[in-house]
């Protein structure tokens, strides 16, 4: 089975009430008119059956049921049922493909301009309030629920493909996955029950006491020392980049290499960035920082660990995070100047990476736009001159850790996806009269490009829709509708990094405990574009 992702637009730049109220109302007429043209069709198929059972049922003359020649000899006369019943369908059939592709592009207009983007956070937010409050004052209970149906998700993935899938455990529960984790971690945190959710930080305060026990222990078992070198890639991995499109598969590309997902020959291992840097028109520097997510190997700054170090409200404790240091190392190393624009692109920890460093270090460095993928990053305090593209994706569970929906203002922009499987096509057919019905998608709005953007590579049966590919279709889909938020925002991704590739450096990090051995000779490092 194949997988496309439909995109919602929230936050970002929106047109004036006066002009979202003409956009709303040619939504609305547009969705009037296809209603309007699918009872029609429904009225022609109702002829149709009318005149089916009319043929059949003609109870004062035999003879016209049968449409026998001996009728016709005896001077009887009927009607062409055949070709009359095949008109009706045919015009019901082309009435109804009208009224769906109308009541389809209502669907694109509102998702484009993100009409009801309000009121559907005002029902996410009051599920997830909902859940964090049952969270709180019944934690056994809700566990229990939470627990219940995720192995309720297995089993049903049991029965239908012959294993057990945990993405059935993510989509099962992925309505209640933010409240669910606020209250986890207000219950840590010791915050009383009744606080409102939106945009709050129950999950972070709980990561930094959490960080405060699992910091010095991940500093004994993997090391506090952090090392930071320059490798050189084998083959061209991180390219060229003109758009957020370009950035997200040089960062796909980036990450599944290093984690053998595919084999450039590059050489580079886990644990690399990449920093370029863009040389504009009027000679001055832009630089762009790709950062890939966790990849859990024993020495890497990026493991498991340091996610917890990230998520938490201290900045101190952010800034101590080894991935964050390691990424700040890369920048300084490369060169970035305080006054040099920078753009960041990042996946899950990758993610959490730039919301943190765009938050702590805006004295040090000036992030100008940051683009995440599946990261929980609803709480971290990004000031307001760094634009945000956060896109994620409704059942990957990772971004919702944060307990939390996104800010939506004019900087900051959340491209949510859902996964939905592509509807099938169904081929032209040949009508009794001998005229030829073209081909249509099985769903109402199959048939337009814009509906939904395929996954690559997709698999026969539901995935985590953590990976990067999820991310990239559902920013395509979101690009295709063309609403001012994503376009303001690509507009202002584009510009940053506006300008000729220079220079593509890359950085590799590894934990190690700083007495076993100078700095460089780890040996890991060796193996490594070198």
């Amino acid at each position: 089975m194949n997988w496309q992702i439909v995109s919602h637009i929230h936050g970002g730049h929106q047109s004036s009430p006066a002009t979202q109220e003409e956009y709303r109302a040619a939504a609305t007429a547009l969705d009037d008119a296809g209603a309007g043209l699918c009872a029609q069709a429904s009225a022609w198929s109702q002829a149709a059956l009318r005149l089916g059972s009319e043929r059949v049922g003609a109870p004062l003359c035999p003879a016209l049921a049968s449409g026998s020649p001996a009728a016709a000899a005896q001077g009887h006369e009927t009607l062409p049922y055949d070709r009359l019943i095949a008109a009706c369908r045919s015009r019901a059939g082309e009435l109804e493909r009208t009224g769906n592709e109308m009541r389809g592009m209502a669907d694109l207009l509102i998702r484009a301009h993100g009409l009801y983007s309000e009121a559907e956070a005002g029902v996410r937010r009051a599920v997830t309030e909902l859940t964090q409050a049952g969270t709180q004052l019944l934690p056994g209970w809700a566990t229990w629920i939470m627990g219940s149906a995720a192995v309720g998700g297995l089993a049903g993935s049991w029965l239908v493909e012959g294993r057990p899938n945990p993405a059935a455990s993510s989509w099962v529960t992925s309505t209640f996955q933010e409240g669910y984790m606020s209250g986890v971690g207000a219950l840590v945190a010791g915050i009383v029950p009744g606080k409102g959710v939106p945009h709050t930080d129950e999950v972070n305060k709980a990561a930094g006491k959490i960080a405060n026990v699992t910091g010095p222990l991940k500093d004994i078992v993997q090391g506090d020392h952090l090392q930071v070198r320059q490798v050189t890639a084998r083959t061209e991995v991180v390219r060229a980049s003109a758009s957020v499109e370009d950035s997200l598969e040089n960062l796909r590309r980036l990450a599944e290499e290093r984690l053998g997902r595919i084999d450039l020959d590059s050489g580079l291992g886990y644990a690399t960035v990449a920093v370029q840097r863009y040389e504009r028109a009027d000679g001055t520097n832009a630089w762009l920082v790709t950062i890939p997510g966790t990849d859990g190997r024993g020495d890497s700054p990026f493991g498991w660990e340091q996610n917890v170090e990230l998520m938490s409200d201290d900045p101190e404790r952010r800034r101590r995070a080894d991935s964050a240091r390691m990424v700040v190392e890369a920048m300084e190393r490369a060169g970035i100047g305080p006054d040099e624009p920078v753009a960041m692109v990042g996946h899950s920890q990758g993610g959490i990476v730039a919301a943190a460093i765009a938050a702590d270090e805006s004295e040090r460095f000036d992030i100008r736009h940051i683009v995440t993928a599946g990261s929980p990053v609803a709480n971290h305090p990004v000031p307001s001159k760094t634009w945000v593209t956060s896109i994620e994706i409704e059942d990957e569970l990772v971004a919702s850790l944060d307990g939390a929906e996104n800010p939506a203002t004019e900087q900051w922009m959340t491209v949510r996806g859902t996964v939905q499987p592509t509807p099938d096509r169904q081929g032209p057919t040949l009508n009794t009269d001998g005229s030829c019905s073209p081909g249509v998608a099985s769903n109402v709005w199959g048939n337009s490009p814009y509906a939904g953007a395929p996954v690559a590579d997709p698999s026969k049966t539901q995935e985590l829709s953590h990976w990067l590919k999820y991310h990239q279709a559902a920013y395509r889909n979101a690009s295709d509708l063309g609403g001012p938020a994503v376009t303001t925002h690509e507009r202002h991704f584009a510009g940053i990094i506006e300008g000729e590739l220079r220079q593509t450096l890359y950085y590799e990090g590894r934990m190690t405990n700083h007495t076993d051995q100078a700095p460089g000779e780890h040996a890991g490092f060796d193996r490594v574009g070198r």
